[in-house]
């Protein structure tokens, strides 16, 4: 399917495990996206910030392109709204950027091609997991002392059970 069988594409990130220093001056991020050397090659027509106390909310608007930044330090959680219908723009360069900016621990998209005028097939999103390293080690770590702790109650477990005839 090429980009002419559809209106537009949308993508939702979310972010999870974020680096929380980085997350504090939420207009830092925006300048690192669209500044004139940045990652995202759009021309910006207006932008809106609004900032409280766990959360910064951020919307860049251009032809045929919005972006929409939601970031929670609390949470260490970032959601990112992206909706381009301008086939120049590549979506997933800005995923890219918020990703090296953020460097989050895991990272999950959803892609929504919308106004497919050719099928219903763009109606279930198709949705992707990246996890860093550092999670895995983690999620490993976790599975291995579980592991542990199962063994050391069969054995304790089997000792209360045993009889006391023959060796131990």
């Amino acid at each position: 399917m090429t980009m002419s069988d559809y209106v537009g594409k949308h993508i939702l990130i979310d972010c999870y495990g974020c680096k929380v220093e980085l997350m504090k001056e939420g207009t830092e991020l925006f300048r690192f996206l669209f500044s004139d050397d940045g990652p995202v090659k759009i021309e910006v027509d207006d932008t809106y910030i609004h900032e409280t106390n766990d959360e910064v909310i951020m919307a860049a608007y251009a032809s045929r392109v919005h972006i929409c930044i939601h970031l929670y330090p609390d949470m260490a959680y970032a959601a990112i709204d992206l909706y381009s219908f301008d086939s120049e723009m590549i979506p997933t360069s800005v995923m890219k950027a918020v990703r090296t900016y953020l460097k989050p621990e895991r990272i999950r998209a959803t892609s929504v091609k919308r106004g497919d005028m050719t099928a219903i097939t763009d109606m279930k999103p198709s949705t992707k997991l990246k996890t860093t390293t550092m999670r895995k080690f983690r999620n490993t770590g976790k599975k291995i002392n579980n592991a542990g702790k199962k063994v050391a109650r069969y054995i304790v477990h089997n000792r209360k059970n045993r009889d006391d005839l023959g060796p131990e």
